[in-house]
């Protein structure tokens, strides 16, 4: 059973040591499959351990149960220079109460929403979930993007009217997210796009964007051989306003009386 769970959990070099359900969240306890560490001051193994430390941290839900890790950090003393350190954990960062990879999950539900919603249906607050966006902006590493036709660029806004934003680089094709940009400027997005590689950008064939000009130009000069579209949310939100303001001028010009029929009439449009 130890080794099914450890299999479908799928954390490399990590083993499930017991599991439990408290209160509809499934709790599995794990621990890092090897038995040393190195440390990080004199880069030595180390056999030595020195003391354990358990903490709850949030994991990807299996289906519609949420699952929380008891993760053992242990702590070893190093055999060479004889002082403690705690070992690296590549899921979780230190201090951080959730995956890594759970930190992604978020972060790609908050592109396809907004974040009070996703932080309403996963039982966070906004600045949990502000917090996850930030972290994997910073420690972001592109996937897979050899075969990236299709960019998408846009924007989603942390604090709405604070004017923060990340900008959101996504594979369309895959509808994955392939990058995020801590601001809206030009010479932080170009330095990540560049980080791909001139043949990944040279094969782009194309980059959906809204209308923002600083968006057009940057794909201009990096993707030289892409057509550049507006995509098809703000293509949208343009009719709905124009309809809006048509309905509103042809109300305008009619009487009280015939406000009903008015009003209705913008579905013509």
């Amino acid at each position: 059973m130890k080794r099914q769970l450890t299999k479908i959990l799928g954390l490399h070099g990590v083993i499930v040591k017991s599991q439990k359900v408290v209160e509809q969240s499934l709790i599995l306890e794990i621990e890092k499959e090897t038995k040393t560490a190195i440390c990080p001051r004199c880069q030595q193994k180390s056999h030595r351990l020195h003391q354990n430390h358990y903490s709850l941290i949030k994991d990807l839900p299996w289906g519609e149960q949420a699952v929380l890790l008891r993760v053992n950090r242990r702590q070893f003393k190093c055999e060479n220079c004889q002082k403690p350190f705690s070992e690296d954990l590549d899921f979780v960062k230190k201090r951080k109460k959730y995956t890594n990879r759970y930190a992604r999950w978020i972060t790609e539900q908050v592109i396809k929403s907004d974040r009070l919603s996703v932080a309403l249906n996963n039982h966070l607050t906004e600045s949990e979930v502000e917090s996850m966006i930030n972290q994997v902006a910073e420690n972001f590493l592109p996937i897979k993007i050899e075969k990236l036709k299709r960019l998408g660029i846009d924007e989603i806004s942390l604090v709405k009217g604070q004017g923060k934003f990340i900008v959101v680089l996504v594979d369309l094709d895959q509808g994955k997210l392939i990058g995020l940009v801590k601001n809206k400027k030009s010479k932080a997005i170009e330095e990540v796009m560049q980080s791909w590689g001139k043949k990944v950008l040279e094969e782009i064939e194309e980059v959906s964007m809204d209308l923002c000009k600083q968006y057009q130009n940057l794909s201009k000069k990096l993707c030289k051989n892409a057509v550049i579209t507006v995509d098809r949310f703000h293509v949208t939100k343009l009719l709905h306003e124009e309809v809006v303001t048509k309905s509103l001028s042809i109300f305008a010009q009619n009487c009280q009386n015939n406000k009903k029929m008015v009003w209705r009439s913008r579905w013509l449009f």
